[in-house]
């Protein structure tokens, strides 16, 4: 009997070690991308003004919706259906799966080019910007085969190579960024070259470690597309309401305000991108994770309510450190750019919702009921379009930066609540609406205060509650990881 129960706690152990073994490969290059970001952004922001950063940002904008419609959802169905084929069939399911989005991907690079005047003057406001809009067909391309070629990447949980491409990603992004910038102009240009060639660059290196599923006999059945297709269109109406929605905010800026205060809008993306990044960490790691062990174990809820709990928990303190902080890392940007600090605290929101989310909505997911994504984007959208008409006008970025934050709060809910109707499973709502609540009262204080001791003093107190609140998991995951640390140093002695 005894031996049976160590030889559990054994296993048990082991199971945490791993997760966190496989979440840390997963997760390092994110950090590391992070960091990269965290370093180059000051220098960025020395070298481009706000009006031309500001115009990069609708770059990306535009870029990220002709990326949505060219992948018809069918990366979903990719992943949907990866643990369901045998291994020896999953290159065949990989070029059915690609072959649709990157014919679409050909007839959006078409319409661009006939169309690149009117694109040029909605975009960047005159007619004359030929070579970004060029390069928004091409990156568009070469977005759709980065997808599925990092996507190979992350279901067979490749930790180390994933993080590879992301620390390749953001050297080159920022290498030619900065190249572009002190060697040909300093304009919004410089920007979206870096971001070309980091795509070019996360390619090549994804199709060299996945090269055997890229290259081989192929037997591709067109009944097993429109199967692909069928279940990932859903997706696209949902997508494209999620676009809007989380894009609604920059569209009323060009609406209401100029370049510039888009520009400073996006450097508070900039700061608030590192947690953006460990979010993607989180997310490229559980995805496959979720899916694997919901086909191995459909009734055990176990696992997604201990990492409900602990993920909100680390984001929550990340979260709130980078509040206490924010006035001391926008000094380092350029003094055009640090009135952007006073924007960032309620942009902190949008990762902190959709990173926990990931894994409260695994009930939509699991049961296949993705019809439930485009009432989700509509409805958060359709508030943080209203919210965004209202508040824009009067603070111009502050506003929008609430009006999104609190969107992403009901983006959280309703993902949660109809998951959980489909899949029952403790998150411990709880905890995370109070910590939710007091996170909102620290973000207000630091938007619409003025005053430093009061936006610092308020942080602090946030972060005391929010550890407070999820105690045991902090004290269990500090336990956890500096036990890891003590045991890789021992074997290394």
């Amino acid at each position: 009997m005894y031996e049976k129960v160590l030889s559990g706690l054994e296993d048990k152990v082991t199971k945490e070690r791993n997760f966190i073994k496989t979440f840390f490969q997963f997760s390092v290059g994110q950090w590391i991308a992070a960091f990269i970001s965290f370093i180059t952004t000051p220098i960025i922001t020395w070298l481009i003004i706000p009006a031309e950063f500001g115009k990069a940002s609708m770059f990306t904008l535009a870029f990220n919706l002709l990326l949505t419609i060219a992948l018809l959802g069918v990366d979903q169905s990719f992943v949907r259906m990866f643990y369901e084929r045998p291994e020896d069939d999953r290159r065949n399911l990989f070029w059915e799966s690609l072959l649709p989005s990157l014919t679409v991907g050909f007839v959006i690079f078409i319409v661009i080019g006939f169309f690149w005047k009117e694109l040029s003057f909605i975009l960047f406001g005159d007619y004359t910007h030929f070579l970004p809009v060029f390069l928004l067909g091409i990156t568009v391309l070469v977005g759709v085969v980065e997808r599925f070629a990092t996507l190979t990447v992350r279901m067979k949980k490749r930790g180390i190579a994933f993080s590879a491409l992301r620390i390749v990603n953001g050297i080159t992004n920022a290498a030619f960024t900065i190249l572009y910038a002190l060697f040909v102009s300093r304009t919004f240009y410089a920007v979206i070259v870096g971001l070309f060639f980091s795509h070019i660059a996360s390619v090549l290196l994804a199709i060299y470690f996945e090269r055997d599923l890229w290259f081989g006999k192929l037997k591709i059945d067109f009944g097993s597309i429109n199967a692909i297709i069928k279940y990932g269109l859903p997706f696209v109406p949902a997508f494209l309401i999620t676009w809007l929605f989380q894009s609604i905010d920059r569209l009323a800026l060009r609406n209401y305000c100029d370049f510039t205060e888009i520009g400073l809008y996006s450097a508070a993306f900039k700061v608030v991108a590192v947690m953006n990044l460990i979010q993607a960490g989180f997310t490229t790691f559980w995805t496959p994770v979720s899916f694997e062990s919901y086909e191995k174990e459909p009734e055990s809820a176990g696992i997604f309510e201990k990492t409900s709990l602990f993920i909100a928990a680390a984001i929550f303190v990340f979260g709130m450190l980078i509040i206490v902080f924010k006035d001391a890392i926008f000094l380092l940007l350029e003094s055009s750019y640090r009135q952007a600090a006073g924007i960032s605290a309620f942009l902190i929101l949008m990762p902190i919702m959709y990173t926990v989310s990931e894994v409260t909505v695994v009930g939509i997911n699991f049961k296949k009921k993705t019809h439930w994504h485009m009432l989700i984007a509509a409805v958060s959208g359709g508030f943080n379009i209203f919210g965004n008409i209202l508040l824009v006008p009067l603070y111009g970025a502050r506003g929008a930066a609430l009006s999104t934050g609190l969107s992403y709060i009901i983006f959280f809910c309703m993902r949660t609540f109809i998951s959980k109707s489909l899949y029952k499973v403790d998150y411990h709502l709880k905890k995370f609406f109070s910590a939710t609540f007091v996170f909102v009262v620290v973000a207000f204080i630091n938007t619409f205060t003025g005053n430093t001791v009061w936006q610092i003093l308020s942080a602090v107190c946030g972060l005391i509650f929010v550890l407070v609140i999820y105690n045991n998991e902090v004290r269990y995951m500090f336990n956890l990881v500096m036990g890891e640390l003590r045991r890789i140093v021992k074997l290394r002695e």
